[in-house]
């Protein structure tokens, strides 16, 4: 074998990962993993950015809001101590179908080997050298530990291969003295493996389900994130132009496509299901329940989408996770893209007779909401959306922001981002750096909990220095509001309901946050700070951020410490998990 059929560990993985059209690494400097940093540093001609970020896990954020809109991400760290703080943003991606390549440098095999001869323990080891191996086998479709050079391209594009099938995090841990080691050169070029399906069976999913639309009538797609992440927005649109049938989304495909369809309805959440407009009287929850057969294409029955309801029924299709049910039929391994490609076939050769499902949905933004004197998460939500538009980007974090956020109108598609199912506080901030990284020509709007940024609130420095314009909405009211409403909602409620027990009558102390002075940091980490408390303040705020293109922002908006977003109030109703284990639960009619 020649040299020009050879090249190094870490020289394989570059060309094989640029194959892939990555052009941006995120990560935390680490010895382990310096040969393979240093490898693209000097390739002048590597089109793979290496993107330093203040912390592990603010970096695997950041790599999965890339890989959702770029189809393919990547971070790197350090053995041990890096990759155990970067788990939990990895788990996200892999719940959430992000496909996050984690490049995990590890000590070396003479190091290894000293570990388990004479007991001597390197920087960042553990006694098993499994260790890292075994708890990333968890939230990885493959796992692999490269020991051996001659076995690392076997093993590299094993899992490459793998995170474009599956469209889900892999993992790759390299011995240091593996990195610069030679190995053959890459042979032939890495795609997606289809998996194994029966034709019959795509066949038959379709059949079952055009007749459960011209029995039942009144149909309505359900879209969910699969359709983004498996990139069918096209197919969608093709399959709304030619049944003319209408469409909801579930809060992690909010924006799939473009909201300004004339067939949107709205985000179908059953709590704070609301029109498209954001504040419209008409509930998105009373359309769905209405139609006559609800099919959803990619969308997940999560907790956060359903409310913890089970969508299933006679009069329900489901193409979700590789298998599509239809009533009570179950027809598996059939995957989206083919179902959708079936439903499209068989209705150019003959489209369905049907009752048609047009429901009327108000789009009337509340100039009351608008007018209040003190800002309040409905009110911010309201002048936010009249603000927004398609050069924008919204990240939204978990909790109140998340429920008030699912509502703001958004005109392009890809244009919401949301860790809707695994739910970790703090996302938002960082997965911003990759969201605008993705996007460079959009402006990215992040609207997160004060809770929620402190966790990660350091990602604002990798705004300014990347020279990222970039606007952080700090909801701050001083709790964690979502999690006393979980356990407690009573504080919410207006009146409260008067318990013997003082405990139920206010915020636990636990919920109480540390009090930050949050548009203060923009002068520790960059970039300007600004201070919200009346929706005109605000819209003078708004107008400056539009003044300055350049300039990122960190925009503090106070509010009131017990508000919560309408699109929760209505579940106000319903007990907390502290309040159901009170003697004097139920006190009576709460409203």
């Amino acid at each position: 074998m020649t040299n020009a059929t050879r090249m190094t560990v870490a020289g394989y993985l570059k060309q094989r990962l640029e194959e892939l059209e990555l052009d941006r690494l995120f990560g935390v400097a680490g010895n382990y993993t310096a040969p393979f940093l240093n490898t693209i540093l000097e390739d002048k001609q590597s089109p793979i950015a290496i993107t330093g970020v203040p912390n592990e896990i603010c970096a695997g954020y950041a790599a999965d809001g890339y890989a959702r809109l770029k189809g393919i991400g990547a971070v790197t760290v350090t053995y041990g101590v890096g990759a155990f703080s970067l788990l939990n943003a990895v788990a996200g991606s892999y719940m959430e179908l992000a496909p996050v390549v984690v490049i995990n440098g590890a000590p070396t095999n003479k190091e290894f080997l000293n570990e388990r001869i004479s007991g001597l323990v390197y920087s960042h080891m553990m006694d098993d050298p499994n260790s890292n191996l075994n708890v990333y086998r968890q939230v990885a479709v493959s796992a692999q530990r490269i020991v051996n050079a001659n076995e690392a391209p076997s093993q590299i594009d094993a899992a490459l291969t793998a995170c474009i099938t599956h469209r889900q995090p892999v993992y790759l841990e390299v011995l240091e003295d593996v990195w610069r080691a030679p190995c053959p050169a890459p042979a032939g070029m890495l795609s997606r493996q289809q998996v194994s399906i029966t034709v019959s069976d795509v066949k038959s999913a379709v059949l079952a389900t055009l007749n459960m639309i011209q029995e039942r009538g009144k149909p309505l797609f359900w879209a969910g994130v699969e359709i983004q992440r498996q990139g069918l927005q096209s197919e969608f649109l093709e399959l709304l132009e030619r049944t003319g049938i209408s469409f909801t989304t579930s809060v992690l495909g909010k924006s799939i496509v473009s909201e300004d369809h004339p067939g949107y309805l709205g985000v179908y959440a059953p709590e704070g299901s609301n029109s498209s407009s954001g504040s419209g009287s008409a509930e998105v929850k009373q359309l769905v329940e209405n139609a006559g057969c609800l099919i959803g294409l990619g969308a997940w029955t999560t907790g956060k989408d359903t409310n913890n309801q089970l969508i299933q029924g006679d009069g329900v299709a489901l193409a979700q996770h590789g298998g599509v049910t239809v009533g009570a039929r179950f027809f598996p391994s059939v995957m989206l893209a083919d179902y959708m490609h079936g439903l499209i076939d068989a209705v150019k050769r003959a489209p369905p007779r049907f009752t048609a499902y047009k429901p009327e949905v108000p789009k009337v933004l509340s100039a009351a909401v608008k007018a209040e004197p003190t800002l309040t998460y409905d009110s911010f939500f309201a002048t936010l959306d009249t603000w927004l538009t398609p050069e924008n980007v919204v990240v939204s974090d978990a909790g109140f922001p998340l429920l008030g956020a699912q509502n703001l109108h958004i005109s392009s598609a890809n244009g919401f981002v949301a860790q809707a199912s695994w739910l970790a506080i703090g996302y938002s901030t960082p997965a911003a750096i990759g969201v605008k990284c993705a996007s460079p020509d959009k402006r990215v709007v992040v609207v997160v909990g004060d809770g929620a940024f402190q966790e990660t609130c350091q990602a604002v420095s990798s705004h300014r220095y990347l020279g990222h314009d970039t606007v952080v909405f700090v909801m701050a009211n001083g709790i964690y509001g979502i999690e006393q409403k979980l356990v407690n909602p009573n504080p919410f409620r207006t009146p409260p309901v008067v318990y013997e027990d003082p405990l139920l009558n206010e915020v636990f102390p636990y919920n109480e946050l540390h009090p930050w002075s949050y548009a203060k940091l923009a002068e520790a980490f960059g970039g300007q700070g600004r201070v919200v408390t009346t929706a005109g303040e605000l819209s003078e705020v708004l107008a400056e951020i539009e003044s300055r293109p350049d300039d990122n922002f960190v925009v503090e908006v106070r509010i009131p410490k017990v508000d919560i977003p309408s699109s929760a109030r209505k579940s106000l109703a319903n007990a907390g998990e502290d309040e159901t284990a009170n003697p004097s639960w139920p006190p009576g009619l709460l409203f």
